[in-house]
């Protein structure tokens, strides 16, 4: 099973400048092709990686900001096979799905209605799909309804933050992952309102009965320059092992252990 990453990058001004990348990432399993927020540059980033779209067969977006939603509809037509066969699943909440206040639905309902099924997930509600579970995380973002997530595999759990700032609630939801991916936009010190810095990520994991082996920051900021001496400092207070998420960046999950190599 592997985890393979588009990007490493979120926010304004890193989506402008595609420093770091933003094509969000993928799962996959022997049955499931998962990918997880595609923002701008998705295809592209795939093209390079010879990762092909088509295969793709669940879709999930955390919420609507256009860095984690962009290129949601083409990943949809490369799912359906250019639109031309109802396949594969949409994973999202209703504010992607339907819109709500301000925020217009992100994936439009002809695309929608070209997939086999739509599941709009709130926090704790889950979805069984091929060999993975879905259960929707809490966050406290922009996006009212924005969600986390954690993913259920035959080789254990992978978690995802989302875009939120800390909340207690993310204790107890990925509580024994394997392997969290956290959207770390700031470094220490430097904290914001709706996203996490490196000292709310180091709370988190103290936080927590089972820690995870591997913790991967994602989302990072423009001005997050020092990637390896963030991980280095997560690492030093926590003692779990912390890398960065990179453009390539492939981590397999075995039964027993793990690998990182970069493609």
């Amino acid at each position: 099973m592997d985890i393979i990453f588009l990007g490493a990058g979120g926010g304004r001004w890193e989506t402008i400048y595609q420093n770091k990348g933003t094509g969000g990432f993928r799962i996959h399993t022997e049955k499931t092709r998962l990918h997880i927020d595609p923002g701008p540059g998705t295809l592209v980033r795939m093209k390079d990686l010879n990762i092909n779209p088509l295969d793709t067969n669940i879709l999930f977006v955390s919420h609507d900001h256009p860095d984690h939603y962009t290129d949601a509809e083409i990943i949809v037509e490369a799912m359906t096979k250019g639109m031309t066969k109802k396949r594969g699943y949409i994973v999202s909440n209703i504010s992607v799905l339907e819109g709500f206040g301000k925020y217009e639905n992100a994936i439009s309902k002809y695309h929608q209605s070209m997939c086999e099924k739509v599941y709009i997930l709130n926090p704790g509600e889950s979805v069984s799909i091929y060999d993975v579970k879905l259960t929707g995380t809490k966050t406290k973002h922009g996006d009212p309804f924005g969600i986390g997530l954690r993913v259920s595999t035959y080789n254990g759990d992978i978690g995802y933050t989302g875009d939120t700032e800390k909340i207690d609630s993310l204790i107890q939801d990925f509580d024994g992952v394997r392997v969290l991916v956290a959207n770390v936009m700031k470094e220490k010190g430097k904290r914001i309102r709706g996203h996490l810095c490196s000292n709310d990520l180091i709370d988190l994991l103290g936080s927590m009965n089972k820690k995870p082996e591997l913790v991967v920051i994602n989302h990072m900021g423009l001005k997050m320059a020092n990637v390896i001496g963030e991980c280095r400092y997560i690492l030093e207070n926590t003692g779990v092992k912390t890398v960065a998420a990179k453009i390539g960046l492939k981590v397999s999950l075995y039964k027993d252990f793990y690998s990182i190599m970069y493609l």
